[in-house]
């Protein structure tokens, strides 16, 4: 059987299912291939951060529902360092900006949300949908590109049948063991091998041992380095991450007896539990050598493996995915050239490639911790080292200062909401990255600013073409018939929008007659300080010359 379709999306996971949700909203006929019947039932990732739920709420995805199935707020709001669940608190951190104080930066603060219900809201509300649908049990077994198309082979295993599916774009948002990455002969670069974990999923009500001392991670250094414990529900659902050294024991090693007795000792008294599954993985600091080969593209994990400290894996495929499919959507509507696509490895690759760096810094960290504590990284516990250390009052301040060391690991705002696009990548390397400073400059995250509806400036972004948001006086070019294929709608301050407080204009560091022209993503593509006699002439220009693939058109138009 062959089909055609412009964009196969290879991998059922939360960048796949978004990516089919991006697509929907913009009219392009999208086919999801999973290989697995059904979701597959292991926690995995814990939070969603700002960033992320401003594309959902983009998609136009149900906030309310994913906000209904989150941690509760109160269960997930600090970072504990132990000795075990039960045992001494030897120091503890916030987990992230999810107080109403950061709500001056994104309309959404980060959440933790078990990452099967993310998925369940992302597969259901897909049901209905136009232009895509996602076929599980549909088994992606290679593919050879062409000129224009990639035609790939697949195994419908419900039906038995062979399928031969001609898009004209592949996505591999298959996961780290990327067979698109394979067949697209995509190397990774980095280590790909630095720890090496078992992660066991238990039930249990934990709530009478946790009492008044509930997290979101619990640091234990009671059994050794390197052992974590997630809590993504106190009453019901946790993860007990453990490492351990290969060349002294073996995956095998971890049959359901050594588990138990493992949960045991982290939670450290004798409660009910039930040990759901038993998964082996490795600790990787790797980014792809390049994220497109011809028509088929990379997304997510399939791009990128960070270490989990930070929580960055997730939140950087789902912005993969919006940057990708604005952009096939925008050439497959005829608004833009194919050389736009190249774009999207140059802006996410060196995403990716930092918050790399910042993953594998947020693991070194802990060994600060460790060495005030009497221990060191990838030996054996020191019991009685790490009993000495903490039953010391000298050592307490050395201890305190080691906790505080790693804010940076529960704290990455900028990193989170201020990577910019383009020449101004860098401006703001070097600062701390707890320290967020919303500006309107090429390549940024449109700032968010409150409208006085309630709503964010980030809600006047259209997801089709481009939007010129501009201060009152610059109203003249929201009748201007621009000579370009993409679309523009305007938005002028005072005729389409109010903001609470001082004027948009004057917090966007712009004239009374200025405007910022913006990407479906909600980057800005132009900057007008004011207008002049030439400004609809170079914004003509230049997003011609963006739109046929030029990632910096041009700098600020003054």
């Amino acid at each position: 059987m062959m089909v055609d379709i412009p964009v196969l999306i290879v991998g059922g996971g939360p960048v796949g299912l978004m990516g089919a949700h991006l697509f929907d909203q913009r009219g392009i006929s999208a086919l999801v291939a999973e290989r697995y019947p059904g979701r597959l039932g292991a926690p995995k990732a814990h939070a969603l951060n700002a960033r992320s739920l401003e594309i959902c709420c983009a998609a136009g995805l149900p906030m309310d529902d994913i906000h209904a199935a989150r941690t509760a707020a109160d269960e997930g709001a600090f970072v504990r360092f132990v000795t075990n669940l039960s045992g001494q608190e030897i120091g503890r951190l916030p987990y992230e900006r999810q107080d109403d104080a950061v709500r001056e930066y994104t309309p959404w603060p980060l959440i933790n949300i078990q990452q099967p219900r993310f998925e369940r809201i992302l597969e259901k509300e897909l049901e209905g949908k136009s232009h895509v649908r996602l076929q599980r049990q549909l088994e992606w077994l290679g593919c050879d590109a062409v000129t224009d198309s990639v035609v790939s082979r697949l195994h419908d295993h419900a039906s038995g049948q062979d399928i031969t599916l001609r898009s004209r774009y592949l996505i591999g948002a298959d996961g780290a063991a990327s067979q698109v990455r394979d067949a697209a002969a995509i190397t990774m670069k980095g280590p790909g091998s630095l720890a090496h974990n078992v992660s066991i999923h238990f039930e249990a009500d934990l709530s009478e041992v946790v009492k008044d001392r509930p997290a979101i991670l619990y640091f234990m250094f009671g059994l050794g380095t390197g052992t974590v414990l997630i809590a993504y529900d106190i009453k019901s659902t946790w993860v007990l991450m453990h490492s351990y050294n290969p060349a002294r024991e073996s995956y095998d090693h971890f049959d359901t007896s050594t588990c138990e007795r493992l949960v045991r000792q982290a939670i450290g008294r004798d409660v009910p539990f039930t040990i759901k599954g038993i998964n082996p993985w490795t600790m990787a600091a790797q980014v792809a050598s390049e994220y497109r080969s011809r028509n088929i593209f990379l997304a997510g994990d399939a791009a990128h493996r960070f270490p989990p400290s930070g929580g960055l894996g997730l939140n950087t495929g789902l912005a993969d995915i919006e940057n990708l499919a604005w952009k096939i959507a925008a050439v497959e509507r005829g608004e833009a050239g194919d050389r736009l696509l190249n774009t999207y490895d140059e802006e996410r690759r060196y995403v990716a490639k930092t918050n790399t760096g910042q993953s594998v810094a947020n693991s070194m960290r802990m060994r600060v911790l460790l060495q005030a504590l009497g221990q060191e990284f990838g030996k054996d516990l020191d019991g009685a080292g790490l009993s000495a250390s903490l039953s010391d009052p000298s050592r307490k301040s050395a201890i305190d200062a080691a906790v505080l060391h790693q804010k940076e690991h529960f704290d990455s705002l900028r990193l989170q909401l201020g990577y910019i696009y383009g020449d101004k990548r860098d401006m703001d390397e070097g600062s701390p990255i707890d320290r967020y400073e919303p500006k309107a400059v090429v390549g940024a995250y449109l700032p968010h600013t409150l409208l006085d509806t309630g709503r964010s400036t980030h809600d006047l972004v259209e997801p089709v073409g481009l939007t010129l948001i501009a201060a009152p006086d610059a109203e003249v070019l929201a009748d201007e018939a621009w000579d370009f294929d993409m679309p523009v709608t305007a938005k002028i301050e005072g005729r389409d929008f109010e903001v609470s407080g001082a004027p948009w204009w004057q917090r966007m560091g712009i004239g009374r007659d200025g405007w910022l022209l913006v990407r479906p993503d909600r980057h800005i593509l132009l900057v007008g300080k004011a207008l002049t006699s030439g400004t609809a002439t170079l914004i003509a220009q230049s997003v011609s010359e963006w739109s046929g693939g030029a990632v910096h058109p041009c700098a600020e138009v003054a």
